[in-house]
């Protein structure tokens, strides 16, 4: 089942937000590479985010999700932020996908999450443009977590 972006975020948040340091650049890079390894793992047959990722100048984004936590600006997120999409409960499957993705990856910080989507040959750098709103196609970010990361 693919989820609105800020239903993944509050599940960060309302497990994480504690001992995680939530800024909005890790919950909006945290969504974006559990959204890359779930295309991965299930062989691009499911979809996690029910959002395309855009490639805006500050990396990949999910533009509902980046609107939703944008007056955060750099500061930690400890409450659940306002979901479009009410009453929507990820699946216990799904909840152990985003618990593992926290292990590998929740112990960074929001830039250097950051750094690792903007990498050399990371889908993002395929299509970015400065000023446009091209999106990250499902195949790129396929391709990148399925051959050049470890798998989880």
């Amino acid at each position: 089942m693919a989820y609105n972006p800020t239903t993944v975020a509050n599940y960060f948040i309302g497990k994480y937000s504690k001992t995680g340091n939530l800024t909005p650049m890790k919950i909006i890079k945290l969504t974006y590479i559990a959204y890359g390894w779930y295309l991965a793992l299930t062989n691009k047959e499911e979809r996690l985010i029910d959002e395309k990722p855009i490639a805006w100048d500050f990396g990949p984004v999910f533009p509902s999700l980046y609107y939703s936590i944008k007056q955060y600006k750099k500061n930690i997120i400890t409450e659940r932020i306002p979901n479009p999409v009410k009453n929507e409960k990820i699946s216990t499957d799904d909840e152990k996908f985003l618990d593992k993705i926290w292990d590998l990856y929740g112990r960074f910080d929001g830039i250097y999450l950051s750094a690792l989507t903007h990498a050399e040959g990371a889908p993002w750098t395929k299509v970015y443009q400065k000023d446009t709103n091209a999106v990250i196609s499902d195949d790129d970010i396929y391709d990148h977590y399925k051959t050049k990361l470890k798998p989880i």
